[in-house]
């Protein structure tokens, strides 16, 4: 199983956008092959900090998922919401 976190820090200006925009995202990656969980977070102490948190069977998987219009989508235009370069965090299981 690959396990990824995505660390976002967010305009709070935008963030009605910015949920409607990964709302989206989570919704879409939750049909795509091999997806086990994908699931956004608001941090408990940082009301601008988010993580998404994915689990995926494969390793190819995950690279089909970065090939999807909606993951591309989201690289293209996350840097219209954040406040700071996304965190993310690969693990193996």
């Amino acid at each position: 199983m690959i396990i990824a976190n995505v660390r976002l820090t967010i305009d709070p200006t935008k963030r009605e956008e910015y949920l409607a925009f990964i709302d989206e995202l989570v919704s879409k990656s939750l049909k795509d092959e091999g997806n086990k969980l994908y699931a956004h977070f608001q941090d408990t102490h940082y009301e601008n900090q988010y993580l998404i948190l994915e689990h995926w069977e494969t390793q190819e998987d995950l690279d089909k998922h970065s090939q999807t219009q909606h993951l591309v989508k989201f690289q293209n235009h996350i840097g219209d919401y954040v406040t700071q370069e996304p965190e993310i965090l690969f693990l193996n299981k």
